[in-house]
């Protein structure tokens, strides 16, 4: 097909029908519905909407296989929906009817042989976006979900007709295992976070993950839930809800609007009785209200969008978030992404994991454990994890030896369950790292591998 020709569109009764149908549905759908309940609801509305509008210009849709073949097509996301469908592409470009841009993994930005036809058309799409995300109205700009974790859009109106981002959900997210066969960073410094996440169940560290557009912070720190312990009750607060958690049994999901803004949200979990509090990201005053609820004790993590640490910590400190450095401080540790592109090669890559060591004169003290070393194109261990270590040491009762000696065994043990090829998805890999967290002996018993043998730590 010629780039600039426009796919195949829908006939003017057809696109009557899908009209009037979306404005019988505005408000009735929802993100929870299971799929064969909402096949249900539309197939009774359009059963309603035909009856109603016999002979009154509408299509009759006279048999069952034209009525199934309707409700088929009307349920799809129409000329993108192969574009969802296909696992290389990242997001998803709609600038009015112009050709469609999809970003592939490992490519970059790519022009599609697809486009809508008509501007009717897209405005039917457009529709269809607002009633299957549950929304009843179209505003200038819309921030929604797909359904079935298909992905979140942005929709902006503008003279040219509407620009449209989609960034493609993935029904079974990476895993820290998959993260790691990426090159995102090592076993070691993957066993790291987990201790990081996890805290020997005492001592959890509050992390924030930062890096610029694309860098994979909403990946990671989706990957990081897998350490969270069964028993740690969650709140998820997001913009746009992003992470899948459908791994986790107790966990609470919120997410922003005009009416409850994220700050709010942040404040009401505390009564919630978490144990973790998860921001998906920070961009203004919720983020003093997150270091608010680490200084009252609940163990938070986030992602910012800045290029180091040091640049994290500015950030936070000046407008618009404006935490003073006191609470700045609370933080642990600083997990910082970059993508690399390397001979048309694109990857992320831990670029530095820092920890925070208190403060000099106003100022936040920084300490780099891990950093990126361009020679090797590899995250290489810089100095031992020495503040939190102690921290979670003095908290567990463990000596600082121990903590060491464990991160390593975690290490193996996360090479071991590479190795085994029993863990293809996140929930097999959430379901084993709470396990370890319960019984590490038993859990190691699994991959058969001895608990009293980890590697040497590095001293």
């Amino acid at each position: 097909m010629d780039p600039s020709t426009p796919t195949p569109g829908i006939d003017d009764g057809t696109a009557a029908l899908t009209q009037a149908l979306l404005e019988r549905l505005r408000g009735r759908m929802n993100l929870i519905q299971p799929s064969a309940e909402r096949r249900a609801l539309v197939a009774e509305t359009l059963g309603r909407l035909l009856a109603d509008h016999q002979g009154n210009g509408l299509p009759a849709l006279a048999t069952e296989p034209e009525c199934d073949a309707f409700i088929e097509r009307f349920l799809t996301y129409d000329c993108i929906e192969e574009l969802l469908a296909d696992p290389s592409v990242e997001d998803i470009v709609i600038n009015s009817t112009n050709p469609i841009f999809v970003h592939r993994a490992g490519e970059g930005l790519v022009k599609t042989d697809r486009r809508f036809a008509t501007a009717r058309e897209l405005d039917l799409f457009v529709r269809k976006l607002i009633v299957f995300g549950g929304r009843s109205e179209v505003d200038p700009i819309n921030d929604l979900e797909l359904a079935d974790v298909r992905g979140r859009v942005n929709i902006v109106q503008s003279p040219f007709g509407p620009q449209i981002t989609i960034a493609r959900g993935k029904t079974q997210p990476f895993t820290i295992l998959q993260l790691i066969d990426t090159g995102m960073f090592s076993h070691e410094l993957a066993a790291q976070l987990w201790l990081y996440v996890e805290g020997l169940r005492v001592r959890p560290a509050n992390l924030l993950i930062s890096g610029g557009p694309s860098a994979g912070k909403t990946t990671l720190l989706n990957a990081l839930l897998s350490f969270l312990p069964s028993k740690d009750r969650t709140v998820i607060i997001e913009d746009t809800l992003e992470l899948n958690t459908s791994f986790l049994e107790n966990c609470s999901r919120l997410e922003s609007c005009r009416r409850v803004k994220t700050p709010d949200l942040v404040k009401n979990s505390l009564r919630m009785r978490p144990e973790r509090i998860l921001v998906g990201e920070v961009r203004g005053a919720e983020a003093n209200d997150l270091m608010t609820t680490m200084n009252l004790g609940k163990y938070c993590m986030s992602t910012l969008h800045a290029s180091t640490a040091r640049e994290t910590v500015l950030r936070l400190q000046h407008e618009p978030m404006n935490v003073p450095p006191v609470l700045v401080s609370l933080i642990d540790v600083f997990v910082i992404l970059r993508k690399m592109n390397t001979a048309g090669q694109v990857r992320r890559v831990v670029s530095e994991l820092v920890e925070s060591a208190g403060m000099e004169k106003e100022v936040v003290l920084l300490s780099t454990v891990w950093s990126y070393d361009a020679a090797t194109g590899k995250t290489v261990e810089c100095a031992p994890s020495s503040v939190y270590r102690d921290k979670l040491a003095a908290e567990s009762g463990r000596s600082a030896r121990e903590i060491m000696a464990e991160t390593a065994r975690r290490s193996e043990v996360l090479a071991g369950m590479q190795a085994s090829g029993r863990f293809p998805d996140i929930a097999s890999v959430t379901g084993f790292c709470q396990r370890y967290s319960d019984d590490p002996a038993r859990a190691m018993a699994e991959l058969e591998m001895k608990p009293n043998t980890p590697r040497r730590p590095q001293q």
